[in-house]
């Protein structure tokens, strides 16, 4: 229902997908670089990332249970103060001091919210330079020095993990039954692939640039959603539809969220298994809303 409500809505809005490696090594601890710059030229007005709603206590339950858990308890034995919360939130981040960005932090841990809770803790420990040091991550080397730069006070979380056990069981049962169907030799040589083509963008610190390449992105699309089979099983099955429901999930919150923040280019920034499947579906559910890729250019 919440898709066709949102499908059925006006758009007039560009939206760029950038897919990331999640934590990279710290042999190629710049990787990010590239894509930070190619983000900065896109000028995004609104940043989507890939984390949980604070309201989504199911996905919050299976995939951050502790963080959960001191939220609520911080949130019980504190409380909030909603006024200065909400008059903080009207400031630029260059009117913001230290206490601000600890008291912000903080808010938002236990307001549930996690992406922005790590975004105003950055802040709270390098300031609005930014960490001189690489993080090797998405958040510390691309989330946060684009919002910094954008002048981005809020961070919008669009994530879904509600099946994340029932996934990860199936893939893995996959795995196994594939070691019977031959199938297991399919995905040897795809990820071997992917491992022998990394090599040289990797030395040259164009690791983030190859991620997003079309044929790198079809790749892990093939992995994640377990399409590279040729022999179909229950487990097989089951993994490329929770897969495929979870991505339609987090293309309705990205959806709903740009009708209530009504901007002309906005950015996900997401794992990069996730870029195809969540282009079809946007494309499904939303005709009118322009996906753009790196690898379109």
């Amino acid at each position: 229902m919440l898709a066709m409500l949102v499908a059925s809505a006006a758009f007039s809005q560009e939206l760029l997908i950038i897919g990331t490696m999640h934590e990279v090594p710290s042999i190629v601890s710049r990787s990010y670089r590239p894509l930070l710059k190619y983000a900065k030229k896109y000028q995004p007005e609104v940043i989507f990332v890939e984390d949980i709603r604070p309201e989504d206590t199911l996905s919050l339950r299976n995939f951050t249970p502790k963080l959960l858990r001191r939220a609520d308890s911080l949130l019980q034995s504190e409380g909030i103060d909603e006024g200065r919360f909400q008059e903080l939130k009207k400031k630029r981040l260059v009117e913001l001091n230290a206490s601000d960005l600890a008291f912000l932090s903080e808010s938002y841990l236990k307001k549930r919210d996690r992406a922005n809770y790590t975004y105003y803790d950055y802040l709270k420990i390098y300031g609005m330079a930014g960490s001189k040091k690489a993080l090797r991550n998405e958040n510390g080397d691309l989330v946060f020095p684009l919002a910094i730069a954008m002048g981005i006070t809020e961070l919008i979380p669009v994530d879904d993990h509600q099946t994340e056990k029932e996934y990860q069981r199936a893939w893995n049962n996959t795995i196994k039954v594939g070691q019977e169907t031959g199938d297991a030799k399919i995905l040897a040589k795809l990820l071997k692939k992917d491992q022998h083509k990394r090599i040289w963008p990797s030395l040259w610190g164009n690791l983030g640039k190859y991620t997003n390449k079309s044929e790198t992105l079809q790749r892990y699309y093939l992995i994640n959603s377990c399409r590279y089979v040729t022999q179909p099983n229950a487990s097989s099955q089951m993994a490329q539809q929770l897969w495929d429901e979870r991505n339609y999930r987090i293309a309705g919150n990205l959806l709903a969220q740009l009708k209530a923040h009504p901007c002309q280019r906005a950015v996900l920034i997401i794992g990069a298994g996730h870029v195809i499947s969540l282009k079809t579906i946007l494309g499904q559910m939303c005709p009118e809303l322009k996906v753009k890729l790196m690898a379109d250019e």
